[in-house]
């Protein structure tokens, strides 16, 4: 989850053959065109955000190449005597990141392409034709990096390791928790905020369940619009979104992995249910639902918790959109993220604190354990970051 991002509420289109978005809310409003676009048209502050956005991902060749001519030029200030002592040739691998940024490059750019007309379109001195320069913030230019990153999670065999960890045990509770078929025919509802790029919103629609993402980030929308509306076919595409670090690398030929996304044929295999649904809900989750009353059967929160700058307004939202017998199943850490941003409030709770709190709004925690697990990791990388996450079952009794 990146910061709040977007106040905007949308209901992408129905779901058919070709549209995997299937709208089952009527309060919010079904749009047409890029996503975004509409709810920003009004509102110029959220248009320039979402314009902000959309600008790191046309601009990820120019702010890549940047990098490689730091590189280049890192390389030629050495002495003479330092390069003689390098067998491999180090100017190939520059070779080499230039190409995996072009692959790169060609991927984000079929996801900007929707939104190329927020943009003037100018003659340049040699006579071309091009896009008005684009000047992209560092810190957008991380999440541009993080979320081309974050398909490997996703949408890649790669991933497929965390996603055991993480989204399994997900999965089978809410199979063991619905075990009634007819509790499917009625249609059971599962609220995932924090979708992100949308793989877990994606493989609880599978099980049959009436699943809605929900997700305020627009690197985040506009990507898991993409995969899910936009690809035809499993390993659709290629991309090599470990070239941005050299840093903890055993082989110096693994930040050029590259990566095939989707690794399933979405459209096949969401076929195959006859209950399943999907929807994609954008903005902040309190506001979002703050009009919703005991209308969940289930809400997974998945790495979401530590996102909020008041936790406490989480579970009172999560309480009050739940249906009174519907369970609450969370994985995740708690690592504030507002913690250290400066005008930001942060009500940073420990697990025992907000335990206390879960249970006093009127929840009842049938399980609790720890899971060890890694976010976004490379697996053969010299560094890991591993959590300690905290995964419960949370049922309202009242």
């Amino acid at each position: 989850m990146e910061k709040n991002e977007s106040n905007i509420e949308e209901n992408p289109n129905n779901f058919n053959k070709d549209e995997f978005f299937h709208s089952q809310n009527p309060e919010f409003q079904e749009t047409k065109g890029p996503i975004g676009m509409k709810n920003s048209e009004n509102d110029p502050e959220e248009y320039n955000h979402l314009k902000t956005i959309v600008s790191a991902f046309f601009n990820y060749q120019v702010d890549s190449l940047r990098d490689v001519q730091r590189m280049e030029r890192d390389f030629e200030s050495i002495d003479k005597k330092y390069k003689e002592r390098m067998s491999f040739n180090y100017k190939e691998r520059i070779e080499k990141i230039k190409k995996a940024i072009w692959q790169n490059y060609t991927f984000l750019l079929k996801i900007a392409q929707p939104y190329k007309s927020m943009f003037k379109i100018i003659k340049a001195s040699t006579g071309e034709i091009i896009m008005e320069p684009l000047l992209v913030q560092p810190k957008d230019i991380i999440k541009m990096r993080s979320t081309l990153k974050l398909f490997i999670r996703d949408w890649s065999i790669e991933g497929n390791f965390e996603r055991k960890i993480t989204y399994e045990p997900i999965l089978t509770e809410l199979k063991n928790y619905f075990k009634d078929e007819k509790q499917y025919e009625k249609g059971i509802s599962v609220l995932i905020p924090g979708a992100g790029l949308g793989r877990l919103m994606y493989e609880i629609a599978k099980l049959g369940f009436k699943s809605q993402g929900n997700e305020f980030s627009y690197y985040m929308l506009l990507s898991s619009n993409f995969i899910l509306n936009n690809t035809t076919k499993k390993n659709e595409y290629m991309i090599q979104p470990l070239i941005h670090s050299f840093s903890n690398v055993y082989n110096e030929n693994s930040p050029f992995k590259e990566i095939l996304i989707p690794d399933e044929n979405l459209y096949e295999e969401l076929i195959k249910t006859q209950t399943g649904e999907m929807s994609m809900v954008a903005g902040e989750f309190c506001h979002v639902y703050k009009g919703n009353f005991n209308c969940w059967d289930s809400i997974v929160t998945c790495f979401f918790l530590d996102t909020a700058n008041n936790i406490i307004e989480y579970v009172e939202t999560i309480y009050n959109i739940m249906k009174i017998g519907g369970i609450w199943i969370n994985i995740g850490p708690l690592l504030y993220h507002y913690t250290e941003i400066e005008n930001e409030c942060s009500i940073e709770l420990s697990w025992n604190e907000l335990k206390y709190i879960i249970l006093g709004y009127g929840f009842d925690i049938k399980s609790e354990r720890e899971v060890t697990c890694t976010y976004s990791s490379v697996q053969d990388s010299m560094m890991q970051t591993v959590y300690k996450c905290i995964f419960f079952t949370a049922v309202k009794i009242k």
